[in-house]
């Protein structure tokens, strides 16, 4: 029977795709609070009768994501840029993102992340754990002091612009790429990925594209699940 190095018994060895890159959503995903507008809109006891309505206008289609975003911006205009990253560095994070994170550069993963957040909180994320590229929307400030206006860079339900953008940048090719989100908004990213997981996704839509689905309190929970584990 003739054999050649590809081979078993005759029969070919299929190797999997080789992985590359991840890209993580953020709010929800990497953290427990699935928005950091909200989070910090309740810490300051401006959530209820103030930016929950604007969240409800802009679910029920009566004002664009740019004005509903807006908004938000201008509840803490004249604040201190400081006083909002205090809050923001309060935020809970879900058990494991160390053991994930950990296990993903051992194997030499890029690591991004695409968040239709905050920046103050991407930043911080990106530094703690060592992330290789990071996008998110900007407060703009003049001297440290909120101006009430946001650069808006991620837009909620549109990723795909940016996973073009890091794949480019990587040199990576999208079935050699791994998304993890939560939501409606990562329904672009893991239609052009080769690998994705919907981690305790609050969307059904999202769980039907997702190349797995997982619900747990614990991000380490899935490693067993990677596709080259």
């Amino acid at each position: 029977m003739e054999k050649d190095a590809g081979s078993q018994d005759g029969m070919e060895m299929r190797k999997g795709p080789v992985y590359k890159l991840v890209i993580f959503d953020l709010d929800g995903t990497l953290t427990q609070e699935r928005s950091i507008w909200e989070y910090i809109h309740k810490r300051l006891g401006k959530w209820y009768g103030f930016a929950e309505d604007y969240q409800n206008q802009f679910l029920a289609g009566k004002i664009s994501y740019e004005e509903f975003c807006e908004r938000d911006a201008q509840v803490w205009k004249g604040m201190k840029i400081e006083e909002l990253l205090e809050i923001v560095k309060t935020v809970p994070f879900h058990q494991g993102v160390d053991e994930l994170i950990g296990y993903l550069k051992e194997k030499g993963l890029k690591l991004s992340m695409v968040s239709s957040g905050l920046s103050l909180l991407s930043s911080w994320v990106h530094q703690r754990y060592g992330f290789d590229y990071s996008v998110s929307n900007d407060l703009l400030h003049e001297g440290g002091i909120l101006t009430g206006k946001v650069n808006i860079q991620v837009y909620y339900d549109r990723k795909a612009v940016w996973v073009r953008r890091i794949l480019n940048r990587f040199k990576v090719k999208p079935e050699e790429t791994i998304a993890i989100g939560d939501s409606r908004g990562d329904i672009e990213m893991f239609q052009m990925v080769g690998f994705s997981i919907a981690f305790n996704s609050s969307c059904k839509e999202l769980e039907r594209v997702a190349s797995i689905c997982v619900r747990t309190k614990n991000l380490g929970d899935i490693i067993p699940r990677l596709p080259f584990v």
